[in-house]
């Protein structure tokens, strides 16, 4: 890697920033940009990277002078934290380009990038909640986490299954309700999941595990947007994703997803990894990060997410 990158400093100058590394048998693969870099019969996707990358140069070049060099240092370093993470380049440009700003204005790197990741609004609370996502992100385990809670509160929950894909998914719906005291509910189709949020009226919370879905599986993804819809227009839509997830997995399932519009996204598996890529994806897409998860226990291994502990997450690669 150093071999690497003291290559790039003599093909690009002390300017390029690196954009992302990637180890391959028998060495390392390095991408990095100047403001300089040419774009002509470049793709859309490769247009607005560099377009994102020259705003960042920008912004480290106008804060790396005698008064701030210490900025400076902090927006380099940071940007090689979120590609170490695997942070979409663009999305790392655009968020270190947020964060720098804010550091302009003083204040340490932490509260810049907690600023700039608190979300412009709040997810709106919702007596229904539908919760959505890829096979094996935590969908079931995080619907008990939040029944607990609410239970722990002193609301009235009800439970609904909709997943008859996985082998034993409504099982372990029914045991978790009979753990907490609440009543489940069992919809195969969307008439049903109608007609069991019809019966569900006298709870303050209603929570709806729906089947596993993700990138490539167009049926599934067909008949969870029926069961939304189903729902209708005033239930909530959490995307449950897992921060292990990798750049590429976390771009395919926000795209995947994007169509149901979710309102919210609870971050899982924080215990295996921070979560950087699809963090990352969420601020992009404006999807607010509602809650954090490192781990099964119920209901102790869900947080909820705010902008700092989000930050921490971020820096801690």
């Amino acid at each position: 890697m150093p071999q690497a990158l003291a290559q790039v400093k003599a093909a690009l100058g002390d300017d390029a920033v690196i954009l992302e590394t990637t180890y391959v048998p028998g060495g390392v693969s390095v991408a990095a940009a100047t403001d300089a870099d040419p774009v002509a019969g470049a793709g859309v996707r490769d247009r607005e990277l560099v377009g994102e990358v020259r705003k960042l140069l920008r912004v480290v070049r106008d804060l790396v002078d005698e008064r701030h060099r210490s900025v400076g240092s902090d927006v380099l370093r940071f940007h090689r934290t979120l590609v170490a993470q695997g942070v979409d380049g663009v999305i790392a440009a655009a968020l270190v380009r947020e964060t720098s700003e804010r550091l302009a204005q003083g204040g340490p790197l932490d509260a810049a990038l907690a600023g700039a990741l608190a979300p412009e609004k709040r997810t709106a609370p919702a007596r229904v909640r539908l919760f959505v996502g890829a096979p094996g992100d935590g969908k079931t385990t995080t619907i008990a986490k939040l029944a607990a809670q609410a239970r722990r509160d002193g609301r009235r929950v009800a439970l609904v299954g909709t997943d008859t894909y996985r082998v034993g998914a409504s099982v372990e719906l029914a045991t978790y309700g009979r753990a907490l005291g609440v009543p489940v509910l069992g919809a195969a189709d969307p008439a049903a999941l109608a007609g069991a949020l019809a019966r569900t009226r006298d709870a303050d919370l209603v929570l709806v595990d729906t089947p596993g879905a993700g990138p490539g599986q167009a049926a599934e993804l067909a008949e969870v947007a029926a069961l939304v819809r189903a729902a209708g227009p005033e239930a909530g839509r959490t995307l449950v994703a897992s921060a292990a997830a990798g750049s590429w997995a976390a771009r395919e399932t926000a795209q995947a997803f994007a169509p149901l519009a979710p309102d919210a996204c609870v971050l899982t598996k924080l215990d295996l990894a921070p979560g950087g890529p699809m963090l990352g994806v969420c601020w992009r897409r404006g999807i607010p990060i509602s809650h954090l998860a490192a781990g099964r226990r119920i209901p102790d291994d869900l947080e909820p997410a705010t902008a700092e502990r989000l930050a921490r997450c971020l820096l801690a690669a």
